[in-house]
């Protein structure tokens, strides 16, 4: 991001930078559950602003008594951004200091000290003081619309910083094609390929006893078909003449969470909507370079259908369709093929209506926020695990690298994904733990290429450069979709820390139970037969 480089950061968001060593700062977190440090609450001692006591005290933290500026209805704000609040000025000064121990803090003692918390920096501040144009200029994306400038705001924000804020919202909407072709498929790994395109290389001819390789290159290398896909091969052959699926071609995209804000660029729903052609354009773009690479191993796609759930997604304005389900639907013919883009939207929970939706090739959640106590994935997460095929290819992505190893930690102890195919250095981290010491670590993985493991978490590096403030912290910044993983989804996940080699054994019906143990006495009578031979008994 040249914008972090200009500051010296060296592409480095500081993205905690909120101290949280403040005594009073604690306490407000855990006692009071609407508590937003530098919003609601002092960002330095964790004070209610809304009912700020008329005699507040800073002895603990060597600062004289202020009872002047500590007056009810008196909240300091930065002047260089506006956008945090504190319960007086010293605190504001106090926050905006370098490192030192802060409330609550012994002297002898590390604890007192936020690493790396730059607190109100002149960095935070100016990358805070950047939202204030980012949001502007995203409301006249949005809406179609120019604020009219006065003479006061034009010191400010003159044309080039306006066309520069416009420019960093913009990347950040075209962040979410670029992050689901490529980082799916462009930039996926082999293994994430293959259980993509499975569905279409099933639905080769089924004559030939060949299918193209996944080899890569010109896609002229072939290997023959086994006899599970043949046999695949011929079910579908098998099928009604007037099902689609045999004749139709159609890599089926679910993305999950969505809403008009982000993935969906403002879209209302209808076709004369102002940004309903500039997103359909950037999806249909960013598709192009992804049909170019997929035929190197699959001769031709029919369709792209990308579906969109959410209960935030836009609502038909004729109201539900015959079958109840609320869908809104754009289509598009790819430019430089014949593949058409089909884009539809579900205003529902993704669970609830799963059973209306196609059958999804893989699942993409941007910024869910998996951990977060305010949202319930459960029901989503095992409607995304449930599907026929043994395991759906997904992709999540993070507003931070913290809230990504919290995401695995959710994915893994909900059993949704397995634990052996993490990296090792992502597992230390979510369990916080050495693999010496992890039960969930194989000492065979030591010998293991860690490339082998289906399983990546890396930073995004088709993220936008629109530095977004956080909600609950004020100086804590953020990058949508900035952090990013990948996997495999196991097949029933949701019952949390399943030994998977258990499960399989409990899932063994009881007829195949009985024919092994009836094969075994068949076994056992043999083997008495042949010992009676020799029974001088029977002689």
């Amino acid at each position: 991001m040249d914008l972090l480089a200009s500051l010296g950061l060296e592409n480095a968001l500081p993205e905690q930078s909120t101290r949280l060593a403040n005594s009073g700062v604690i306490a407000a977190l855990e006692n009071n559950n609407d508590c937003h440090l530098g919003f609601n609450c002092c960002l330095t001692c964790g004070a209610s602003l809304q009912q700020l006591p008329s005699n507040n005290n800073h002895d603990n933290d060597g600062h004289q008594e202020e009872t002047a500026v500590k007056k009810k209805g008196i909240i300091s704000c930065c002047k260089g951004c506006n956008r945090v609040k504190y319960c007086s000025e010293i605190c504001r000064k106090v926050d905006s200091e370098p490192q030192q121990l802060l409330h609550g803090g012994d002297n002898n003692d590390d604890d007192g000290v936020d690493e790396g918390a730059l607190g109100h920096s002149p960095v935070i501040c100016s990358l805070l003081n950047l939202c204030n144009g980012d949001e502007t200029a995203e409301d006249n994306l949005y809406n179609n619309t120019s604020k009219t400038i006065t003479n006061s705001t034009k010191k400010h924000n003159n044309i080039q910083k306006e066309e520069a804020a416009k420019y960093r919202v913009q990347t950040e909407r075209e962040s979410y094609p670029a992050t689901l072709f490529n980082m799916l498929i462009l930039d996926g790994p082999p293994w994430l390929i293959e259980n993509l395109t499975r569905k279409l290389r099933y639905r080769e001819e089924v004559r030939s006893p060949e299918a193209k390789g996944l080899s890569g290159g010109s896609g002229s290398e072939r290997k023959r078909r086994g006899k599970r896909d043949r046999q695949s091969l011929r079910r579908e052959e098998e099928m009604p003449a007037s099902s689609a699926s045999r004749l139709h071609r159609e890599l089926v995209l679910h993305v999950v969470g969505a809403s008009v804000d982000s993935e969906l660029w403002g879209w209302d729903g209808t076709t004369t909507s102002y940004t309903h052609n500039e997103m359909l354009d950037a999806y249909a773009e960013a598709s192009t370079n992804v049909l170019s690479y997929l035929k190197n191993f699959i001769d031709s796609i029919d369709s792209l259908r990308l579906v969109f759930v959410g209960p935030d997604c836009p609502k038909p304005r004729h109201g539900a369709g015959k079958d109840g389900a609320i869908v809104c639907r754009l289509d598009k013919t790819i430019p430089g093929s014949k593949t058409m883009l089909h884009i539809e939207t579900h205003c529902c929970n993704y669970g609830e209506d799963t059973d209306k939706l196609p059958c999804p090739d893989a699942i993409i959640f941007f910024n869910p926020g998996l951990s977060c106590p305010d949202y319930d994935w459960s029901k989503a997460l095992s409607a995304a695990s449930s599907y026929q095929q043994s395991s759906t290819p997904f992709l999540i992505t993070t507003n931070t690298e913290m809230e990504g190893f919290a995401d695995v930690k959710c994915l893994v102890d909900g059993g949704y994904v397995d634990s052996k195919e993490l990296p090792k250095y992502v597992l230390e981290t979510v369990d916080g733990e050495t693999s010496s010491n992890n039960s969930r670590y194989n000492d065979d993985d030591d010998v293991e290429d860690e490339q082998n493991k289906k399983f990546f978490f890396c930073e995004n590096p088709y993220a936008g450069l629109r530095v977004r403030q956080s909600g609950t912290m004020a100086n804590d910044l953020y990058v949508k979709s900035r952090w990013v993983m990948g996997g495999l989804f196991q097949r029933g996940g949701g019952d949390g820390n399943v030994d998977m080699e258990k499960k399989k054994a409990k899932m063994v019906d009881k007829p195949e139970k009985k024919k092994r143990k009836e094969s075994e006495e068949r076994g056992s009578a043999r083997k008495k037969r042949r010992k009676g031979d020799s029974n001088p008994a029977l002689i």
